[in-house]
């Protein structure tokens, strides 16, 4: 019966108090979150700690969720919060080299040389994300990997929805950027190949 609740109703009960019920929306919610904690720190533990962070935040604030409220973008918002925490107790992250979690989504039945070539991808694109801003990398995080709508995204940053498609844009020219940069050494050799 739980399940066919939606998360404001399932809130609303713990903001009266039912607190056990937050271990489903942590359900619903901790893979998502933790998603978006992983491309803001590319570090697996970090993720895992501001996940229960959110969570512990929720728990504490629960009082403050509106009657109309929507739970994805408080979930997001709160999410928001713990990490710029984060970031003022922890100056900068390092980089990961580890490229396991992207190597996961990559098809078994390559060849070598494919499976190579979508590695190198991959952590070049990562690489170009992580050399973003950290607000350019929030604003694709939100609308490109949680696809949060425009209208939402607007809502939890307090501008319009034309101002998030303008950062969106931005933020897709600058990771391209980026990405081309990165990428372009390893494409100079194949550029003047013998025989043109």
């Amino acid at each position: 019966m739980l399940d066919s609740l939606d998360d404001h109703a399932i809130m609303l009960k713990v903001k009266a108090g039912d607190v056990e019920k937050l271990g489903l929306l942590y359900h619903r919610y901790s893979r998502r979150l933790f998603g978006f904690f992983y491309r803001m720190t590319t570090d697996p533990a970090t993720s895992e700690d501001l996940v229960q962070n959110v969570f512990m935040r929720m728990l504490k604030y629960k009082h403050s969720y509106s009657e109309r409220g929507n739970f994805e973008a408080w979930a997001f918002h709160m999410s928001r919060n713990v990490h710029k925490d984060h970031l003022r107790k922890n100056k900068r992250y390092a980089w990961q080299e580890d490229m396991s979690g992207w190597e996961a989504h990559l098809k078994h039945n390559d060849t070598q040389e494919a499976f190579h070539q979508k590695t190198d991808e991959l952590e070049y694109l990562a690489r170009a994300m992580k050399a973003l801003s950290e607000d350019k990398r929030e604003i694709l995080e939100l609308t490109r990997f949680q696809k949060l709508k425009y209208e939402k995204v607007a809502d939890l940053l307090g501008i319009t929805e034309s101002a998030v498609k303008v950062r969106v844009h931005r933020a897709l020219k600058a990771l391209k950027e980026n990405y081309q940069k990165l990428d372009g050494p390893a494409l100079a050799p194949n550029s003047t190949g013998a025989g043109q």
